[in-house]
């Protein structure tokens, strides 16, 4: 499982909403965020929430660990964009095949696109899930 540290924003009958808690800095740039995070910033409109399936009683403001399984993330990212260029590709081959010519095969892979887009959209995703409140027990000292 890939683990990552959410805020419950809201809670619904269905599951909670969540928000990505982002790990502070490494210390090479003080706190204050290193470049490549500057520009990431620049183009995130505000920061995305998540509905993650959870058997626990949580309220808004709890942390918790959200778990996605491991090979989920390849079928999504295979799903969402290997799929609509493999049938781009099938559908400019199959009209170029049928009729020659650049036209005829723009048009094929616009269709194979949309078909592509089509299924994508339409298969089941596998929702993240809530595997336990956050324990910040872990990182006290104790005196001895």
């Amino acid at each position: 499982m890939i683990e990552q540290t959410a805020e419950v924003t809201k809670t619904a009958s269905d599951g909670v909403w969540v928000q990505a808690v982002e790990p502070s800095g490494c210390g090479t740039c003080g706190g204050q965020g290193c470049s490549s995070r500057r520009i990431a910033e620049l183009f995130q409109r505000s920061p995305r929430q998540f509905r993650v399936d959870c058997d626990l009683a949580l309220s808004p403001g709890d942390r918790v660990v959200v778990g996605i399984a491991k090979g989920s993330v390849l079928k999504s990212a295979l799903r969402a964009y290997g799929l609509p260029l493999v049938l781009m590709l099938a559908g400019a081959l199959l009209a170029q095949a049928l009729m020659p010519g650049d036209g005829p095969a723009v048009i094929g892979m616009l269709i194979g696109g949309l078909m592509g887009w089509l299924a994508a959209r339409s298969g089941r995703v596998a929702l993240p899930v809530v595997l336990r409140r956050e324990d910040n027990s872990q990182f006290h000292l104790l005196k001895g």
